[in-house]
């Protein structure tokens, strides 16, 4: 199926380094957005270690014979497979580097995003960085959060708004590199494509800072659907919003 793509980042009104991190390869059909967590430095190093090393992986898995860091799981498609073995390894990068340098104790990242597998998407997500989906003019979040707040809005212990506005929303349960791979949360799921579906692939500097329904009008608002303006738009609004962290987005239309 055929697509169009658009993918930016910006640091914010708040912070002085961008610790997000955002792939956008198009051959190899793979889009994903990472979010350092750790301080200084140390989500930078975090985020863009996980993008180069489940990219290098899906490039040196369909190129090379090489040995996979886990047994091939019956129940999930290959590229399924292929994010799930990927994910890991780049689990073990983070974490290994996190063990060897003190200076970079804490580190880890959130990682959401795709690959395109003819007419689905298989999907990846750790932490609280967000996959949308927005079809017939509604919006839909695919992935869910993995924090202490989201978990208490699953259990409607509070509503969608009381989560959004939740000063401790920023608790993860779980992230990239914060432990061995047996205590990481990897949510893989497999979704079907229809024509004109328009994905949003975001960290949460963008949907800390204006809720879905304004997504869903900036999505709809460009008549000729450019994803460059509507990226920089919603860019725009989350800064106008207060922009209190890093903020990126890739925007795929089919």
């Amino acid at each position: 199926m055929q697509f169009t793509f658009f993918g930016t980042s910006d640091t914010g009104r708040h912070r002085k380094h961008n610790e997000d991190w955002y792939l956008c390869n198009p051959k190899e059909r793979l889009f994903l957005v990472a979010d350092g967590i750790g301080g200084q430095a140390s989500g930078e190093i975090a985020s863009k270690e996980a993008i180069k090393s489940i990219e290098e992986f899906v490039i040196r898995s369909r190129s090379e014979d090489l040995t996979w860091p886990m047994p091939y799981r019956q129940g999930l498609s290959l590229e399924q497979n292929r994010l799930l073995a990927a994910t890991t390894l780049a689990n073990h990068r983070i974490h290994g580097l996190a063990n060897q340098n003190p200076a970079m104790k804490g580190m880890g990242t959130t990682l959401v995003g795709f690959i395109i597998e003819g007419d689905r998407l298989a999907l990846v997500n750790v932490g609280d960085s967000r996959l949308y989906r927005i079809r017939d003019g509604q919006i839909e979040q695919l992935t869910q959060d993995h924090s202490l707040v989201a978990e208490q809005e699953r259990m409607g212990l509070l509503s969608k708004e009381e989560a959004w506005r939740h000063p401790q929303k920023h608790i993860l349960t779980s992230a990239l590199g914060s432990g061995p791979i047996e205590n990481i949360r990897i949510d893989i799921s497999l979704v079907e494509i229809l024509e004109k579906d328009l994905y949003l692939i975001c960290s949460d500097g963008l949907n800390d800072m204006i809720g879905d329904k304004e997504i869903l009008t900036t999505a709809n608002v460009f008549e000729n659907k450019s994803l460059k303006k509507i990226g920089l738009s919603l860019i725009q609004q989350a800064n106008l919003a207060g922009g209190r962290d890093n903020i990126t987005v890739i925007l795929l239309s089919f």
